[in-house]
């Protein structure tokens, strides 16, 4: 009997000292482990970020995927934060069996490691990953779309309010520039509500790429702060209309109104989407704040937000939104000659440097969000130093049978000797691709639309004149005409040709066609056509060489059959190019 009891007490001891725990781990005060080395922490008490569980200080995120845990209290706390930090939480049974490694004062594996080394002990996979994601996802109050931590938090208010400091800085600019229309009160604000809208006389430029610019500042404000596009839009016509009757002294403008809303909306999402092609959210370090600067020159507001939130460091997936199906550059630079059958305008040969940027597959697909794809060209010399600038990007398409019928939005803006034409529009066209082998297509494009806006040079019938001086009695900033440029609606024809190789352009052909209708101006029905016809050939990787046929031709019919004018001005161009995709 004493034999058989000895046995059984010297299992039950062996099977006991299977089942002991290992010795508890000296405790340490709360001051110590925020200043251990080891740990990597900083020494701020108290502190807790969303994109890793930490307790007691501010902590670099662990190496090896390992959360520091130093005792139960800890944990627990940290899983609390863990399941309002988002809405994956971890299941009931991870946080038991997490739970379950603070008892025996172990460090839990979060990385999906099948096992401890020290202790021998598991967590699953899967519930280590949910885990994981719940102490990476932003907390609710951030606001940022489920699934996207890259995006920016939704604050309308905040739009709303940062649109109004937007008003403000250029209000402030302004006063500092002494510009007489800038010297605002509540008076002038009653008088400009009481009062209509009026087609305003400032500069070209001013009009046609300034007033676009400011709009792109509040488009890009409502992207900032985590709008959509199309809310976004509401918000630079918003801002646009608060600035004509709050902004200055002047009678609110309807040309100012309408350029700066679409023309801001047409801008505002082509820089929007250009500048998160220049930033890289995984990187770090300096490499990562010159991304950040360098997005910034192309979206100030969207900048400006990202460094005082703190995104401009976080480590996050890019917003999948922001990253086109293809992408590809042309940079043209070369000379150019025009001819001109007019003596206004005289025949000269100038330099000139273009670049095309295409965003997106424009040709196929079908799609609901806006600026998916749009193609962007910019050219400078060809006789004035800021040649012109197009933006056309997709609002919508679907496919109908082997055509693809899109809708887009347009802006332009050309000012060069031959003549300075600015336009607002729409259109609807139909895109159609046959490809002949698997290197070599061939697409065509046809259709038009509404222009909204537009704005030309006025041509009276005695020819065109030199714009005068402003007289010297008128106030910084304050227009007194005359202008020499028409302003109204009208309508639009386009239609594309190419003929494609290795998906680079070898053949060109552009037509377009624009009718203004003039409202406020030299009473006239403005045609305004422009054919250019381009073939490049590849010389070696990127490098390529080319030349194109352009031809501009405008007729203008006065009111009241008062008679007609014609002007041509043909153009040629030879050129180096350099392609990127």
């Amino acid at each position: 009997m004493e034999s058989e009891a000895t046995r059984q007490a010297a299992d039950l001891e062996a099977l006991g000292s299977t089942r002991s725990r290992p010795e508890p781990r000296p405790r340490q005060p709360w001051h110590a482990a925020c200043t251990a080395p080891h740990h990597g922490y900083h020494g701020d008490p108290l502190h807790l970020e969303s994109n890793q569980v930490t307790f007691g200080c501010r902590s670099r995120r662990p190496r090896n995927g390992r959360v520091p845990v130093t005792s139960r209290p800890f944990l627990i706390f940290s899983l609390g934060v863990a399941l309002l930090a988002g809405p994956d939480v971890a299941s009931a049974q991870s946080l038991t069996d997490v739970a379950a490694h603070a008892t025996i004062g172990e460090e839990p594996v979060l990385d999906g490691s099948a096992e401890d080394n020290r202790s021998g002990t598991s967590i699953e996979s899967s519930a280590a990953s949910e885990a994981l994601a719940a102490a990476q996802e932003p907390p609710p109050a951030d606001n940022r779309p489920p699934g996207c931590p890259g995006c920016p938090p939704r604050r309308v208010g905040s739009s709303l309010l940062w649109v109004t400091a937007v008003n403000g800085v250029y209000e402030l600019a302004n006063l500092i520039r002494g510009q007489d229309t800038a010297k605002i009160t509540p008076e002038t604000w009653w008088i400009n509500m009481k009062r209509g809208w009026e087609w305003d006389l400032d500069d070209f430029a001013v009009n046609q790429i300034g007033h676009p610019y400011q709009g792109n500042n509040y488009f890009t404000t409502g992207r900032a702060n985590g709008l959509n596009f199309w809310e976004s839009a509401g918000l630079t016509a918003f801002g646009s209309g608060t600035w004509e009757y709050f902004g200055e002294t002047n009678q609110a403008s309807l040309n100012d109104f309408i350029n700066t809303t679409l023309g801001g909306i047409a801008l505002g999402e082509m820089f929007h989407r250009t500048a998160w092609l220049v930033r890289n959210t995984q990187a770090t370090g300096r490499s990562r704040m010159w991304n950040e600067i360098g997005a910034m020159a192309l979206d100030p507001m969207s900048g400006l937000m990202r460094f005082m939130s703190g995104d401009a460091s976080r480590v996050v997936e890019k917003p999948a939104e922001m990253v086109p199906d293809s992408l590809s550059t042309v940079m043209s630079f070369g000379t150019l000659w025009r001819g001109s059958n007019t003596e206004a305008v005289e025949s000269d040969t100038y330099g000139f440097f273009e670049t095309d940027l295409l965003y997106g597959d424009i040709i196929s697909g079908a799609s609901r969000v806006p600026y998916d794809a749009f193609a962007v060209r910019l050219s400078f010399g060809g006789g004035s130093g800021f040649s012109e600038a197009r933006v056309r990007g997709r609002l919508f398409s679907t496919p109908l049978g082997g055509t693809m019928f899109t809708i887009a939005q347009r802006y332009q803006f050309n000012n060069n000797p031959a003549y300075r034409f600015g336009a607002q529009a729409f259109e609807a066209s139909f895109i159609r691709e046959r490809r002949f082998t698997p290197r070599t297509s061939m697409v065509v494009l046809g259709g038009g639309g509404l222009t909204v806006l537009g704005a030309v040079d006025s041509i009276p019938l005695e020819g065109i004149t030199p714009e005068p001086e402003p007289p010297p009695d008128a106030g910084q900033g304050v227009s007194t005409g005359p202008r020499f440029y028409d302003y109204g609606p009208g309508g639009n024809l386009t239609a594309t040709f190419l003929l494609r190789r290795d998906n680079r352009n070898i053949l060109g052909a552009t037509w377009e066609l624009y009718h203004l209708h003039v409202l406020d101006g030299v009473r006239a029905n403005h045609m305004l056509q422009r054919a250019r016809v381009d073939f490049t050939w590849p010389l070696r990787g990127a490098l390529g060489i080319g030349g194109s046929y352009e031809f501009f031709s405008r007729n203008t019919y006065y009111e009241n059959d008062a008679g007609k004018a014609t002007y041509h001005f043909p153009q040629y161009r030879v050129f180096l190019t350099w392609t990127a995709s």
